[in-house]
């Protein structure tokens, strides 16, 4: 008498998609997050608040999301084979955090822009600066930078770059001369040569 053997029941959509190996889409969104971070931490003082809002709360549904399936194929015994099968995938995600959180944290962003910029942004600081005071000059972009609240200053330069702080507003001041003079609802910090972070208060 010949025993009959019944394939175990399919699994339910939810979960063969629970168990699988992470895929496009939310490698996509991680990407996505990622340089949405990125360029809010390339901009002097940071990008607006809601850019960065945005790309955090990305990240953090992909974490959930990744944490969830990774622990759903963990628990289960036939997750884990596919675990083991496609660590690759599984690695993606982790390594493009890791390397977004140490870039940032290394200042890589903002130091990689102004250095592909600084050679226009001297150049356009040089034109400002020898124009007369009350010019006025429209909003341009100039290297990497959106400039706005562009004037000359002291016998140098200072420009705000669009959409960065969330009261305060930053930029850049080219003084060759020195410190730039302090206002009340200014600030300088020097970052090299003649070259200053200048904050507008709100």
């Amino acid at each position: 008498m010949s025993e009959t053997t019944t394939a175990p029941p399919p699994l339910p959509e939810l979960t063969r998609v629970l168990i699988g190996p992470p895929g496009w889409v939310l490698h996509s969104l991680v990407a996505l997050a990622g340089l949405i971070i990125l360029n809010d931490y390339s901009l002097p003082g940071g990008g607006g608040f809601i850019g960065l809002l945005l790309g955090l709360a990305i990240a953090l549904c992909t974490v959930i999301v990744w944490t969830a399936r990774f622990g759903v194929g963990l628990l289960r015994s036939d997750g884990r084979p596919r675990l083991r099968r496609h660590w690759p995938r599984w690695l993606t995600a982790p390594i493009m955090g890791v390397a977004v959180i140490g870039l940032v944290y290394f200042d890589v962003p903002s130091t990689a822009r102004f250095a592909l910029s600084e050679s226009s942004l001297e150049d356009f600081a040089r034109t400002v600066a020898s124009q007369a005071e009350e010019t006025e000059i429209g909003d341009t972009w100039v290297g990497l930078y959106p400039l706005t609240s562009i004037e000359p200053n002291e016998g140098g330069a200072r420009f705000l770059v669009s959409g960065t702080g969330f009261l305060d507003q930053y930029g850049f001041a080219w003084s060759p001369k020195g410190p730039p003079p302090e206002e009340s609802h200014t600030g300088y910090t020097h970052m090299d040569g003649p070259w200053y972070l200048w904050v507008s208060k709100f």
